[in-house]
């Protein structure tokens, strides 16, 4: 009986040390929260919560101290969520840098739910609530860290042949520059049709347009951007996010680990210790530009290390080295460059078209003339971003490949895989909280996407799910289909882990078989490529009939536009081909979004049809009006959407996209490496009708009968 009372006791003087917390009685609540972890052992399941409401106590009562020693303390917890919130309060209470101007407490609360608990940072007037403690240290979910070990000693992994990098890099330099030239082909194409035109109209010669490709001009002009890249970079990233510089000795007081190996890389490489900075974001990011190694500049974000303990922190940095040693970062940041312009116009028009729309005249005619310059800046803005998406295609297949490099080279340098692993799922995880709680994507995130080690389009998928299933299925899909996802570089990471006879943190078992290679998919590219074959043979046996004196066929052997008509044919046809399959139709949609992230046989020839519920989240206004950044925020997580009228991307001009409101979205659902939606409706107080099949229907058609003119 007395054992009864001595335990209603100290779990009295627990709940009177939370509520003396809310009050501000800091002294009583050290005083409570001291007697009830006297009284108890160790493993009581209440003295985790009272070591933290004690840190609290400890931080409000400015004992930054006492805070840290038994945030140490609370770092050997067998519960991630308390070690994690541990080693969050130690960063905050041990700023990265004294001349850094900290972030604004709205963004400061941003902290993602996995694995940071809901518990904020120490202000002395915010009540702490019992309930958000116990959730913190209750509520596991199906992945516990097991905070695998990292090598003692270890043999450097084999080098990776170059050579695929050197081809990526190179790839990704003729296509930017053969963008440049395409994009001069079609306004030469638009002004010679305009040349037509008055000349048919006003039946006199207008001024023949000049179609000439400026090569000498493009290439020296792209010499130059270069040249300047860090440079040019080093202003966007001060000028509009608040770029700071990052002293070796504050990233030593953060991470020593990080401190010794930048210096021991520098040494190795024989180049000057790259310049660091950081970036007063919440959004987690780390990137590396500059055009030569010794120029080169590593800028990561205070989220990162905020998220990141510090050997996590360490293999970030690592990685971030080993894009410089490849000098992979040098084309990236050439491409990052040019991505810039269009997509800082785009932003520009943007604020400058909502800034419009808000002005009210007395005159109606004169607000008519405002709202029409308004639309005008819309339009700007989506042809300026339009041209960001272009551009962007050039640098995904070389942002790809060299992760694998980047990745073995960090284990190299660290002998820690499974500190990268855990690295880069916090950074994904952090990356869904905070769209999540932004309602909308960083701007950092997406322009500069190509540099960041996890794409936020790969990262959405964690916001919700990481706390429902084990790493193992959320990586299932990864596994077997074997793409450029997070999932295969955390295979090849735990491969590492392997040779190194280590642990791992992550478990690999692809209960599935590998995914059908359904030759449907690809049947636009397999039409096309029958189309040019066709064009081949009959150009062949004209050539040939001529050849022998036969003359009958002599305008096919000279008719070279044969071969892009055909290219268009095959194209039409490889798309009606696949269009029911792509478009299949059901009565009986899925809603289990989690089974469908999960399930490792999908492919985009088997996309179900799918009818989810939840808040649509992402930029308002004419930032938004392509519907580039639409997402719905659902109980399971974040899932991107993607919508186009009958009308194509242009006709995302006419439509006001409910952001913010709940919705039921029906669609198809594609499994990729970045899972998304295609849209058919979205249902809120009104109807949203999208035209995707309509409008891919139409393509294809107008595919056919271009090809079809053009012969006649």
């Amino acid at each position: 009986m007395s054992s009864f009372s001595e335990s209603a006791s100290d779990l009295t003087a627990l709940e009177a040390g939370l509520a003396a917390l809310q009050t501000g009685q800091t002294e009583s609540a050290i005083a409570q929260f001291t007697h009830f972890l006297s009284a108890q052992s160790v493993d009581h399941p209440d003295a985790l919560k009272a070591k933290m409401g004690l840190v609290q106590a400890y931080i409000q009562s400015k004992n930054s101290e006492a805070a840290i020693a038994l945030c140490q303390e609370l770092q050997q917890s067998q519960h991630e969520k308390v070690r994690s919130w541990a080693t969050q309060t130690i960063a905050k209470l041990t700023p990265v840098d004294p001349g850094f101007v900290p972030l604004d407490p709205a963004v400061q609360s941003i902290r993602r739910k996995r694995p940071t608990p809901e518990i904020q940072t120490p202000v002395a007037s915010e009540p702490i609530q019992m309930e958000s403690i116990e959730q913190s240290i209750s509520s596991e979910s199906p992945h516990v860290w097991k905070n695998a070990a990292r090598a003692q000693r270890w043999n450097p992994l084999p080098r990776l042949n170059p050579s695929r990098l050197q081809w990526a890099a190179l790839e990704s330099t003729i296509a930017l520059f053969a963008t440049l030239c395409l994009i001069h082909w079609v306004v030469g194409s638009i002004s010679w049709a305009r040349y037509a035109l008055l000349t048919r109209l006003f039946l006199r010669t207008a001024e023949l347009p000049d179609q000439s490709i400026p090569v000498l001009q493009f290439g020296f002009g792209l010499l130059i951007l270069f040249v300047a890249s860090p440079w040019i970079l080093d202003a966007i990233l001060t000028g509009l996010y608040g770029l700071k510089p990052l002293s070796t000795a504050a990233i030593a007081r953060h991470s020593p680990e990080t401190h010794r190996l930048i210096q021991r890389f520098a040494q190795q490489q024989k180049i000057p210790i790259p310049k660091l900075g950081i970036l007063p974001t919440s959004a987690p990011i780390a990137i590396t530009y500059g055009c030569l190694p010794k120029f080169a500049r590593i800028v990561v974000s205070q989220g990162l290390l905020d998220s990141l303990n510090e050997e996590e922190i360490a293999a970030i940095y690592a990685g971030e080295c080993g894009h410089i040693a490849h000098w992979d970062f040098t084309i990236l940041s050439l491409i990052s460059v040019v991505l810039q312009i269009p997509y800082s116009v785009y932003q520009l028009f943007a604020m400058g078209s909502d800034r419009l729309r808000k002005i009210k005249l007395n005159k109606k005619i004169l607000t008519k003339l405002v709202q029409m310059s308004a639309d005008l800046f819309t339009v700007f803005s989506a042809i300026a971003y339009g041209f960001f998406w272009v551009f962007r295609w050039s640098g995904l297949w070389l942002s790809n490949q060299r992760t694998v490099y980047s990745d073995r080279t960090a284990c190299n340098l660290t002998g820690n895989p499974n500190g990268l692993t855990r690295a880069l799922i916090k950074t994904a995880i952090v990356t869904a909280q905070t769209i999540k709680h932004d309602k909308q994507t960083n701007p950092l995130l997406e322009s500069f996407e190509l540099l960041n080690p996890v794409g936020y389009r790969s990262a959405i998928l964690f916001e919700e799910l990481f706390d429902r299933v084990s790493l193992s299925t959320l990586f299932q899909w990864d596994f077997t289909n074997k793409t450029f996802s997070l999932g295969t570089r955390l295979e090849k990471l735990m491969n590492y882990c392997e040779l190194w006879h280590l642990d791992s943190e992550v478990e690999i078992n692809v209960s599935s078989p590998a995914k059908k290679k359904y030759l449907l998919q690809f049947a636009p590219i397999v039409g096309t490529l029958m189309g040019l074959t066709i064009a081949s043979i009959l150009w062949l046996i004209a050539q040939a009939l001529f050849a022998i004196g036969n003359f009958r066929f002599n305008w096919l052997a000279s008719d070279y536009s044969l071969f892009p008509s055909f290219a268009l044919i095959g194209f039409g046809i490889g798309s009606i081909v696949q269009f029911n399959r792509f478009f299949p139709e059901s009565r009986n949609p899925e809603t289990d979004l989690t089974d469908l992230l999960t399930r490792p046989d999908l492919t985009l020839m088997n996309s179900p049809v799918i009818k989810l519920e939840g808040v649509l989240i992402g930029r308002s206004g004419a930032s938004n009006q392509l519907a580039q950044d639409l997402f719905l925020q659902t109980e399971t997580g974040l899932i991107k959407l993607h919508f186009t009228s009958q009308f194509g991307a242009i006709g995302n001009l006419l439509y006001s996209f409910p952001i913010g409101q709940t919705a039921i979205a029906t669609g198809w659902f594609r499994r990729t490496d970045t899972p998304y939606i295609d849209i058919d409706t979205i249902r809120t107080k009104s109807l949203i009708r999208a035209g995707q099949p309509t409008w891919s229907f139409t393509i294809a058609i107008a595919a056919i009968l271009l090809g079809i003119a053009q012969i006649l």
